[in-house]
């Protein structure tokens, strides 16, 4: 009589709770299988706010992530969820999964704030085990991504999992600063970690910036007036009682690099560990310090060295016979130029362009497009091409490579059959796509 009093206590407890996150919409009933299948991306893609190559960029997806569609495709265009509203994506750049995917990318990473004192759990069940408990008004790392009515968050550098009716419905966004300096030169506010990034603002000798930790080659991430941005590192000074982890080497001059490939050395010596490859333009900061025929310089926060005489104050003028091709940043230039070495037979080689349907690399000067020429005969230069950017992807910072109707992701390491998209050159079946790292 007491088991079936518990058991009967345990079910209606049940029914309320259920009943309650059906009124909050929290629970929501089955839907329609245009509205509760998930699709994967089979190369990068954007992430637009309305079916249209002229909504704003949400987000950009990457090879391998699942998104959930809240429709089916109309006009080229999947509907899907994304950060509390219907986003869309182009759908060609879409693989739909057999089986629906559990857990899925539907929104930003981020903070997001507990509402509630909240239960963080080791898997997305309400059966699952508590892993802590975060009191209310606490800010949680939530990853972007889903499964069911459970958002993933990170505590204590651990994945796991939070009812989302408890968590705010929006995300903080904004990096979180770690260290306050002030800059010792006048500098550019890069959108991104590169010399071709557009400049957001000019920050006068002596403005107070924060840092978010975060360094890409040459430059640091700061936060000024709630803008976020990059600026090179070396010329900005700790305030007093900064963590020393925190406090960066300083520059004492800017050098552009010469040669097509330079590397950068873990020591002043030929035969030290290569840290990174700098291509021809890059613009680095330089610390005075000199070790035979070697500089010091800053990368990544860090101190490197590379060849003194691979270093110019002027930067190097650079024509590669187009504004397509002049626009690129100095990894797409680099990459011109080997393969004008490497393959004579290549006569046409496209870069930038004013805008992508499917992506930002060409906007942003970090693709090309190498036309084979006879195509319909000469797959074999086209697969030779595209091996020697596989072969040779991490000094020429190639991120993936698009040839024949496939995808090959240098983090992957395979190709990827890739969807009809109606045409041989959207299924780039005519030229190799290379895309890069930014520079």
């Amino acid at each position: 009589m007491k088991r079936a009093l518990v058991v009967m206590r345990a079910a209606l407890a049940w029914t309320v709770l259920t009943s309650s996150l059906i009124t909050t919409g929290v629970l929501l009933a089955p839907s329609a299988d245009a509205a509760t299948a998930t699709y994967t991306a089979n190369t990068s893609v954007n992430v637009r706010s309305g079916p249209s190559t002229s909504k704003t960029i949400l987000t950009q997806l990457q090879d391998g992530q699942t998104v959930l569609a809240t429709g089916a495709v109309s006009g080229s265009w999947l509907p899907i969820r994304y950060d509390n509203t219907t986003a869309y994506v182009w759908a060609s750049y879409l693989d739909k999964d057999a089986k629906a995917a559990s857990v899925v990318l539907t929104g930003p990473s981020g903070r997001r704030t507990a509402q509630e004192n909240v239960n963080v759990r080791a898997n997305a069940d309400l059966d699952a085990d508590i892993t802590t408990i975060l009191t209310k008004g606490t800010k949680v790392s939530v990853t972007g991504y889903s499964s069911g009515v459970f958002a993933q968050v990170s505590v204590n550098g651990k994945t796991g999992w939070i009812h989302a009716q408890f968590l705010t419905s929006s995300t903080d966004t904004s990096p979180q600063p770690v260290a306050t300096y002030t800059t010792t030169l006048k500098m550019a506010l890069r959108s991104s970690a590169s010399l071709a990034a557009t400049n957001q603002s000019t920050l006068a000798v002596g403005t107070t910036v924060e840092s978010t930790g975060v360094h890409s080659g040459s430059y640091t991430q700061v936060v000024v007036s709630e803008k976020v941005g990059w600026v090179i590192t070396g010329y900005l000074d700790a305030a007093n009682g900064t963590d020393a982890r925190y406090v960066l080497p300083t520059a004492t001059g800017l050098r552009y690099v010469t040669p097509s490939s330079l590397p950068v050395l873990a020591s002043a010596s030929s035969s030290a560990a290569t840290v990174a490859t700098l291509s021809s333009g890059m613009k680095i900061a330089i610390t005075g310090t000199t070790k035979s025929s070697y500089s010091q310089m800053i990368w990544d926060g860090a101190l490197a060295w590379v060849a003194t005489a691979s270093l110019s104050t002027t930067k190097p003028v650079t024509d590669l016979g187009s504004s397509s091709l002049n626009k690129l940043e100095p990894n797409g230039k680099a990459a011109v130029l080997e393969v004008r070495a490497h393959f004579p037979k290549i006569t046409t080689i496209y870069g930038w362009r004013s805008s992508s349907a499917y992506s930002s690399d060409h906007p942003n000067g970090r693709a090309i497009d190498i036309m084979i020429p006879s195509y319909k005969s000469n797959k074999a230069l086209g697969d030779e091409i595209a091996q020697y950017f596989i072969d040779n992807g991490k000094r020429l910072h190639v991120t993936y490579i698009l040839w024949q109707q496939r995808s090959y992701t240098l983090t992957r390491g395979s190709w990827k059959k890739m969807e009809d998209r109606g045409s041989d050159t959207q299924n780039h079946m005519n030229h190799v796509h290379v895309s890069f790292e930014p520079s």
